[in-house]
């Protein structure tokens, strides 16, 4: 274990710039979002500033509608693309990714103890930004959060994606380039050319819509349920600071987000929660892990019950948890969100689901900080040296260690 950990804070440490993590130099070398805030877990372990520095330029890039854009470029690189040319922006991607940084705030504070003068700054900001998705994310108000671009998922080409793409409008497709086949150095792992060409005329549609939400709306339960559990931490942080309003409002969209998942994505034929085409309404029945991100939230009883089975009889690879079931057709198990297992969405269901931390150590163990694992084999895939794998591996480390 001790090897583990020192990998871990080796990768953290390398991928350090100063006031930011890059999630792996070489294929993504700007500041993402959610990567961030997984960092500051890692960060926590190491240098209790340095993680609450990691939290404060994460929220800097707020935009004053709210949102936390998906991407950050504190410096120009023709290394990556698509850059803020692309984007149609000055120094940021125009829309935003999963909002774990409650969360990871809390966990951070948990670990350390050591909240900032600053904290009830940046909760001011969370809340912010939690309130963007009420605004802008829930086309039909259903208390659901719809994504507008599969990249804002940050499940970029799982499979319940498929449908709602088929239906972008591809007849005048901006030019682009694709860098990260070249850096990977294998197309296999990656989405397709077909799929990156959707992505890339939804980039543009969204520029052109003033960077409002663009033609591609789909309900997601993995989205809402993080949106819904980082409501309840957003809750647990304002009381941290006295914010006693603050802690009310986010108390109150938890509660509807529970509402909104029950009402409009459980599905009684499917045992599950599923992703809705809000532009089609058509419930989409791919069995992907964002099925049971409800578990994150902490629903439970008896529909509780049958998203662990799900996950227990349909996801039963040697590592756990892969990103799509073995059983759904679309499933491969080398290609990106379409399979492989990822570690945060893992460290996600640990607590609904113990049993996962030893496998995802031994995982980790066995193929290094990769940015994502074949399920059976252990391979590692994607990039190397990823901050949030190395990040969540210290916590599940440290939790082992006091359990």
């Amino acid at each position: 274990m001790s090897s583990l950990r020192a990998s871990c804070e080796a990768v953290l440490r390398g991928n350090d710039r100063g006031d930011y993590t890059v999630p792996a130099p070489k294929l993504y070398p700007h500041q993402w979002a959610w990567d961030s805030a997984f960092a500051a877990i890692g960060w926590a372990y190491l240098d209790a500033a340095r993680a609450w520095r990691e939290l404060a330029t994460l929220m800097a890039s707020q935009w004053d509608d709210g949102r936390i854009p998906h991407i950050t470029f504190h410096v120009q690189s023709e290394a990556y693309f698509p850059g803020p040319d692309f984007w149609g922006t000055e120094r940021s991607s125009s829309i935003t990714q999963p909002p774990i940084w409650a969360t990871c705030a809390r966990r951070v504070l948990e670990i350390t103890d050591t909240p900032p003068t600053e904290l009830k700054s940046l909760v001011q900001k969370i809340e912010a930004s939690h309130v963007f998705f009420a605004e802008q994310r829930d086309p039909k108000g259903y208390h659901a959060v719809a994504v507008v671009h599969p990249w804002e998922s940050g499940l970029d080409n799982c499979p319940a994606w498929d449908a709602p793409l088929e239906r972008v409008d591809v007849s005048d497709p901006p030019d682009f380039e694709r860098r990260d086949k070249e850096v990977t150095g294998d197309a296999s792992v990656r989405p397709t050319d077909e799929q990156y060409l959707r992505y890339a005329c939804l980039v543009k549609a969204i520029a052109g819509d003033g960077f409002g939400p663009g033609p591609f709306a789909v309900y997601d339960p993995f989205m809402t349920s993080v949106l819904a559990r980082a409501e309840d931490d957003l809750a647990w942080l304002a009381n941290r600071v006295g914010a006693k309003t603050i802690a009310k409002g986010a108390s109150k969209r938890a509660t509807s987000l529970r509402g909104g998942l029950q009402e409009h994505l459980w599905s009684d034929d499917h045992d599950r929660f599923l992703y809705v085409d809000a532009k089609t309404d058509e419930r989409i029945d791919n069995d992907v892990i964002g099925n049971y991100a409800p578990l994150f939230c902490g629903i439970d009883g008896e529909r509780g019950e049958k998203l662990r089975a799900g996950l227990r009889d349909r996801y039963n690879t040697r590592y756990p948890f892969p990103s799509t079931a073995p059983s759904d057709p679309e499933f491969e198990p080398r290609r990106y969100w379409r399979g492989p297992t990822w570690v945060n969405v893992n460290w996600m269901l640990l607590d609904a689901l113990p049993r996962v931390s030893d496998g995802v150590i031994a995982l980790v163990e066995k193929g290094g900080c990769r940015e994502y694992y074949h399920p059976e084999t252990g391979e590692g895939l994607g990039a190397e040296d990823f901050t949030w794998t190395a990040a969540l591996a210290l916590d599940l480390l440290a939790k082992k260690e006091t359990s």
